[in-house]
């Protein structure tokens, strides 16, 4: 079996009509909305998080209607993160006040930018930007993959941004 990748992730939500505001006011597009096939009080809305990314939110057709709480644990979901431009992200508290969404103050960790918020459920999101934009072609995880093997060699415990750049380089010059 090859996996190709996350079709993707759902989430219980306690509002779909919230959920959908929120994550709109993210740039999500909604892709379409339906009753639940499996279970006939809820319904259920696919968005695009952009290009083949996808969220489905699922929750109660009457709004009164209460969902248990969620609580951490062995399967439970930690977070979700969600990729976004370096200018995004050079813009993101300007951008997130004008949309009413708080966020944490932007943390550097290696190679990525880091925002924290929740939507409307308490989901932990993460937006992440590169330090270095990934070029338009190659993929992440060819990236990621091999700026491991510099990092490995140089005997670093974290990939860093010279370890991205150094990967990009490579796989641009060898393409």
């Amino acid at each position: 079996m090859e996996l190709s990748g996350i079709g993707y992730p759902a989430i219980i939500v306690k509002s779909v009509d919230e959920s959908v505001d929120f994550y709109r006011k993210l740039g999500a597009t909604v892709l379409y909305g339906e009753p639940n096939r499996d279970d006939h009080e809820s319904v259920q809305v696919l968005i695009s998080l952009g290009e083949d990314n996808c969220l489905m939110l699922i929750g109660p057709r009457d709004p009164g209607f209460k969902i248990a709480e969620a609580s951490l644990g062995t399967g439970s979901m930690q977070y979700i993160t969600l990729n976004v431009t370096t200018q995004f992200m050079d813009q993101a508290f300007f951008e997130l006040s004008n949309a009413g969404i708080q966020g944490s103050e932007e943390i550097r960790r290696g190679y990525e930018r880091l925002i924290f918020l929740e939507d409307p459920n308490g989901v932990l999101l993460l937006l992440v930007a590169w330090t270095v934009e990934p070029p338009a072609g190659i993929s992440r995880a060819r990236i990621l993959a091999r700026a491991a093997q510099f990092r490995d060699e140089a005997g670093a415990v974290f990939i860093e941004e010279a370890h991205v750049r150094r990967a990009i380089a490579e796989i641009e010059a060898t393409s």
